[in-house]
């Protein structure tokens, strides 16, 4: 392996993702690095801001990330592997961000603490702020959801 650490080439590589993707309108969802002998194995996902990352975006981001570390000499070709995939549908949705890319859609929610009595709500989400998401829930009701209550989130696919 190079002489950095995985640690180090994580926060590298994270850099430079960041970097990248702003220039092309996408933000770095979750990265990992890992390693085994002498070879790297980079697994980003990654999605545009409103949501919605094509395959055939996430093929250019993959292209200009690949370019970018071997331009910055960051490793050399022959050691590294990068697969770089969207969030997909399943994803569980936790931060701000994540609702943000996901709003006017139908959600499943598992709370920390019951709301109206249950701890687990379906809705529309309808409007994000900045500690709070209100949803429609059945029956045109709007809900107020604490984002500190909010365990996770799901699409309803």
């Amino acid at each position: 392996m190079a002489s950095l650490t995985l640690e180090e080439i994580h926060l590298k590589i994270e850099s430079l993702a960041q970097n990248v993707f702003e220039a092309k309108g996408a933000e770095l969802i979750e990265l990992k690095v890992g390693g085994h002998k002498n070879d790297v194995h980079i697994e980003i996902t990654a999605d545009k801001p409103s949501g919605g990352i094509t395959i055939r975006e996430c093929a250019i981001l993959n292209k200009s990330l690949v370019a970018a570390i071997e331009q910055e000499n960051l490793l050399p070709p022959e050691i590294f592997s990068l697969e770089l995939s969207s969030p997909g549908l399943d994803r569980s949705l936790v931060t701000r961000r994540d609702f943000m890319r996901v709003k006017a859609q139908e959600l499943y929610f598992w709370l920390n603490e019951p709301i109206l009595g249950k701890k687990e709500i379906q809705g529309v989400l309808s409007e994000v702020g900045e500690s709070t998401l209100t949803i429609e829930a059945s029956g045109k009701k709007q809900l107020s959801i604490p984002l500190s209550s909010i365990i996770k989130g799901t699409l309803v696919i």
